[in-house]
């Protein structure tokens, strides 16, 4: 190559590597994983250099559309490019090389362009498929499988086919390896089916032929369609004997075509909830004058009037036609325009209306009209509208509303919230019902953010900062929307934060990781760090505003800690925010802090060795976290036992417990009889196997009663692996168990000593001392 030619590709590379990632693939910034796969994959078909031999460009060409897809595809790539643009990435991660056009062909999943089919994941899985409305059936596959290929034209056809009667899904298993694990696949394709409002999921054992599992789905349903006679026809075509909804009449004749059973199971199916079904054996010629020898079915509307008459369904021989043409006779949703929107949320605010559930839309969409129509059968007490957004476009702005369709929920109280899920009814439903549960959860504006991180609003805020491609932020947010209904908006507030629609804010408060969840309380911040599980969001937020672990500042470490009495016990964690093992300490950490929290001679601290650098640099802390115990005994600073063992609750304990001051005794052989058996003191034994994971969860709770019952009854242990025939004289067949003896009395077994709830240590002091004066009634 020249240097003419060399220089021009240089500058010609220089310039496009440039490009917008997301518009060289032709998705929008909010795709997930799913959108970019399926975006790829027809660009690779299309545009790969195998295919466009007689472009010189080609090569280029498809390096940048690889750049942009293995960027896009891997969540920590993506966030630095969202974040920092092409400058945060690593060249040689980004920038790989492509594989040949038979790779692209064969190794995407098969369903991903089929929109009957429902391509599900981890993060969506059981959320949509358990206790659904309707019938599921999944077809759990591999792409480099030649059986689920061939089963693939019969699994669009039944999708096809069923479309409305059942939810037809699939899970790519080299996707999805995960799921198909947790789910128990161990063969492909394997074909799950889920009854209706099931949480299990049966394997289906036979034909996997078309013929086969449309005859196996169609004898699940177990749908009624009554045959109705002549009277009651000639009365609801009076208007009388209508209810609450629509109803549609086969009407059978000698003369015309009503349909099979089984097609007329798949449209009642299809309304289920929304629409009465029923069957006419018309016989006589003269049933009806409105009825020709073409009616095959006949809709009546809810209400009968001189403006409202019944609809003929005419020469329709196929169920997709007839599904299309009831659709038509449906309500539309209500159009809402932005006063109608302003009026609603003020309603909403005083809490004086119902929720919610808006379609915010550009153009027209027939599916998306459909799907409109259907959700009331599944939405009850939610009121919905669509709002376009080519009309009201500073609304939609205003809403942070940058893709379409868009689903929101309007919430009693004025809370608002964005759906990321897929525009399908189930999902929506979904969506829209669990976002109304928690009306403590608001999408935020840029405004109310600033308002919240520069404490002017007072309030307490839960931030989940996420990015809608991000399938943890999505599996984060229904966590978040459960936590939420343990709080009341007055102790603590939700608030979510799309780092995709505010990029900005997300860089100037340094969020570099999705999800990201802080609590604002005042002047101080909390990072949450443990699991992303609700019952650790509730554990987190309570902790932070009634903390049982004391944060030291350098100040109070001094006033505290500095003049430690001789009485007193400290252990301490030297931490630093950013430092992976002391974020998963912190909830191990609080675990601790509640079970000692019963003794008030013990105090459990922490010191944040970012923001005290004094203290930590004058206490020579080198490494995080480090852990440190101020024993009893000593005054201030004076004596410090140093911590290395593993960072659980459980074993942080049984350190602390060895330095308290009442000791439970050892029990052997030797002195069992003395101190148990022949002494007028009452004593609590604890019968116990090392290798017992239950005994070694119990035995620093049991420390800690010892330090609860000092003066009453005195605590001992005996080691069953080691002294066996001594526990099989006492009874002993399970561990651990409690016993309480007196010299005057046998043994008298704990009732709640071998369930794990029942061996906390306030727990065991609660029966103890419950017991106590009932003994000492009956001696």
């Amino acid at each position: 190559m020249n240097i003419g030619v060399s220089f021009t590709l240089f500058v010609f590379l220089t310039l496009t590597w440039a490009e917008d990632y997301y518009k060289l693939l032709g998705v929008e910034r909010t795709a997930d994983q799913r959108d970019i796969r399926k975006a790829f994959k027809k660009l690779a078909v299309t545009e790969h250099p195998d295919k466009k031999t007689d472009d010189p460009d080609a090569h280029v060409k498809f390096i940048k559309l690889t750049t942009a897809y293995e960027v896009l595809k891997d969540p920590d790539l993506r966030k630095k490019y969202d974040l920092y643009g092409e400058d945060g990435l690593d060249d040689s991660k980004s920038r790989r090389n492509y594989h040949s056009y038979t790779y692209y062909q064969n190794n995407f999943g098969i369903y991903d362009d089929d929109p009957q089919i429902v391509t599900l994941n981890i993060n969506d899985y059981f959320e949509s498929v358990t206790a659904s409305e309707k019938m599921w059936f999944i077809n759990f596959y591999s792409p480099q499988c030649s059986h689920c290929h061939h089963l693939a034209p019969v699994w669009r056809k039944l999708a096809k086919k069923l479309e409305g009667v059942i939810r037809i899904g699939a899970v790519n298993c080299e996707d999805d390896w995960h799921l198909c694990s947790q789910v128990g696949i161990q063969s492909y394709p394997t074909l799950l089916y889920y009854p209706v409002n099931s949480h299990q999921g049966l394997k289906y054992k036979n034909e996997k032929t078309y013929e086969a599992i449309m005859k196996f789905v169609l004898d699940k349903l177990h749908i009624d369609i009554p045959e109705i006679s002549k009277s009651v026809w000639t009365s609801l075509l009076k208007g009388k004997g209508l209810k609450e909804k629509p109803m549609l009449i086969f009407i059978c004749k000698d003369v015309n075509y009503c349909f099979t059973s089984d097609e007329r199971l798949r449209v009642a199916a299809t309304f289920d909830k929304m629409i009465h079904v029923k069957v006419f054996e018309c016989k006589d010629s003269k049933c009806h004058d409105i009825i020709s020898d073409s009616t095959t079915a006949v809709y009546l509307p809810s209400k009968l009037n001189a403006d409202v008459k019944p609809t003929l369904i005419n020469d329709i021989v196929e169920v997709e036609d007839l599904v299309k043409k009831i659709l038509e006779q449906l309500p539309e949703p209500q159009d809402i325009n932005d006063d109608e929107y302003n009026d609603i949320l003020g309603k909403v605010t005083k809490k004086s209306g119902n929720g919610w559930l808006f379609c915010f839309y550009i153009g027209h969409d027939t599916d998306l009209d459909i799907l409109l129509k259907q959700l009331p059968s599944v939405l009850k007490d939610v009121a919905l509208g669509k709002i376009n957004c080519g009309r009201y476009s500073k609304l939609c702005k205003k809403l942070n509303i940058n893709r379409y369709p868009t689903w929101a929920v309007l919430k009693p109280g004025g809370a608002f919230e964005i759906s990321h899920g897929k525009n399908r009814m189930n999902d929506v439903a979904n969506f829209a019902k669990n976002s109304l549960k928690a009306e403590n959860v608001w999408a935020l504006s840029a405004d109310k953010v600033h308002s919240i991180l520069n404490k002017e609003s007072g309030e307490a805020w839960f931030l989940d900062w996420y990015a809608p491609w991000c399938p943890p932020c999505l599996k984060f947010l229904p966590e978040v929307r459960k936590a939420s209904l343990e709080f009341d908006s007055s102790v603590v507030h939700f608030g979510t934060v799309d780092c995709t629609t505010h990029s900005d804010i997300c860089k100037r408060y340094n969020i570099q990781s999705y999800p990201t969840a802080t609590l604002v309380n005042g002047t101080n911040t909390f990072h949450f760090t443990t699991q992303r599980t609700a019952s650790h969001i509730i554990e987190f937020i309570n902790e932070a505003m009634n903390p049982t672990v004391l944060h030291l500042t350098s100040k109070s470490f001094n006033q505290k800690l500095g003049k430690k009495r001789a009485n007193h016990l400290w252990i301490v964690d030297y931490f630093a925010p950013w430092c992976k093992p002391c974020q998963q300490l912190a909830s191990e950490w609080t675990g601790v802090a509640k079970a000692l929290k019963l003794l008030s001679f013990v105090k459990v601290a922490s010191v944040d060795c970012e923001a005290e650098k004094s203290i930590c640099s004058g206490q020579n802390v080198r490494s995080y976290p480090t852990i440190r115990l101020y024993p009893i005994g000593s005054e201030g600073l004076n004596s410090v036992v140093l911590y290395s063992g593993q960072r659980d609750t459980s074993s942080l304990l049984k350190f602390v417990t060895q330095f308290l001051p009442v000791k439970v005794q050892e029990l052997n052989e030797a002195n069992l009889e003395k101190a148990v058996l022949k002494t007028d003191d009452v004593v609590l034994v604890d019968y116990f196997a090392p290798w017992c994971s239950h005994c070694i969860i119990l035995e620093p709770q049991f420390a800690i009663a010892a330090q609860l019952l000092e003066g009453k009854v005195r605590l001992a242990r005996l080691n069953c692996e080691q002294y066996h025939y001594q526990c099989s004289q006492a009874g002993i067949r399970a561990y651990p168990t409690l016993a309480l003896y007196t010299g005057k009395r046998r043994g008298r077994r704990l009732t709640g000593s071998t369930r794990l709830s029942a061996t906390r240590a306030e727990s065991i002091r609660d029966e103890v001392l419950d017991l106590l004066p009932r003994w000492h009634d009956e001696l």
